[in-house]
C-alpha cells in the first residue's frame, strides 16, 4: 500500500471536477442548439412571425443570394412551380436547413420572419412526395432570400414537359408544333401539288384545334391553370 498525498488527491478531485463542469457546459450547449433549432423548425413550419422594423440588417446579408418575387415568378411559372408559405409545406424541413437559418440569423443578428417554399404543387399536398424544394426568407423590402436546398436536381426534359402549360401562348405553340408535324409525316395523299397543299394544311389545322380543344376540356374536368395564374396560389391546381 502507497501512502497517500494530499496535494496530489487535491489536484485529482480539481481534475475530475473540471471535467464534469466541461461536461456539464457541454451538454448545457448542445440542448441550447437542440431547443434553438427546434424553434427555428417551428417559425418555419406555422407560418408569420414578428421582426424588427429596421431594415439596415439586410445589407448584412450576401446580395447573390437575393431574389426579386418577378425572378421567382419567371421560375415557378417556366417550371410549373409553387411559391407559397412555409406551414403548407408537406413533410420534414432538412436539419441542414434548419442549421443553416440559425447561421443566418446569428451572422445578421435578427431573425426572420416569414418562410416561403419553391416547390411542385405534389410538395404541397403529398408528404412523402420526391419532389425538391427550395426555403426561402422574405425580407422586408419585398424581396426574398434563398436560404437552402434539398434532393436532387431538376430532370433536363422537365423543362420541354412543362413548357405548354405556361400561358395559353405556351400552349397554342406547342399545339401548332405537333400539328405541323402530323401535317409533314403524314404519307402523301395526292399528286396534284394544289390539293397537297390544301391536304397538309387541313391536317394541320384539325390537328391543333383538337389538341387545343382537348387540353381546355382536360384543365376544366380537373381545375387546372396556366403556371403564369397559379404558381402563388394555394386554392388551384
Amino acid at each position: 500500500m502507497n501512502d497517500i498525498n494530499l496535494l496530489e488527491e487535491m489536484a485529482n478531485a480539481q481534475t475530475e471536477f473540471e471535467q464534469s463542469v466541461l461536461i456539464t457546459e457541454v451538454k448545457s450547449l448542445l440542448e441550447k442548439d437542440s431547443t434553438a433549432e427546434r424553434l427555428i423548425a417551428n417559425r418555419i413550419l406555422t407560418g408569420k412571425q414578428k421582426t424588427s422594423n429596421q431594415f439596415g440588417w439586410t445589407k448584412k446579408l450576401d446580395a447573390s443570394r437575393k431574389y426579386n418575387v418577378e425572378t421567382i415568378e419567371k421560375i415557378c411559372t417556366r417550371f410549373r412551380l409553387r411559391f407559397l408559405e412555409s406551414d403548407l409545406f408537406k413533410g420534414d424541413i432538412p436539419s441542414e436547413a434548419i442549421r443553416e437559418v440559425k447561421r443566418i440569423e446569428a451572422s445578421i443578428g435578427t431573425k426572420f420572419s416569414t418562410f416561403k417554399i419553391i416547390a411542385p404543387q405534389e410538395r404541397f399536398n403529398l408528404k412523402d412526395s420526391t419532389k425538391d424544394p427550395i426555403l426561402m426568407a422574405e425580407l422586408p423590402n419585398g424581396q426574398f432570400y434563398y436560404i437552402f436546398q434539398w434532393g436532387d436536381d431538376m430532370k433536363w426534359y422537365q423543362e420541354i414537359l412543362k413548357y405548354p402549360f405556361r400561358h395559353i401562348g405556351a400552349l397554342a405553340a406547342s399545339s401548332s408544333a405537333i400539328g405541323l408535324m402530323v401535317a409533314i409525316l403524314v404519307p402523301s395523299q395526292f399528286e396534284v401539288v394544289h390539293s397537297e397543299f390544301f391536304f397538309r394544311f387541313f391536317m394541320f389545322s384539325m390537328t391543333t384545334c383538337l389538341i387545343m380543344t382537348l387540353s381546355v376540356i382536360t384543365a376544366i374536368m380537373y381545375s387546372k391553370d396556366f403556371s403564369e395564374n397559379v404558381w402563388n396560389s394555394k386554392f388551384i391546381k
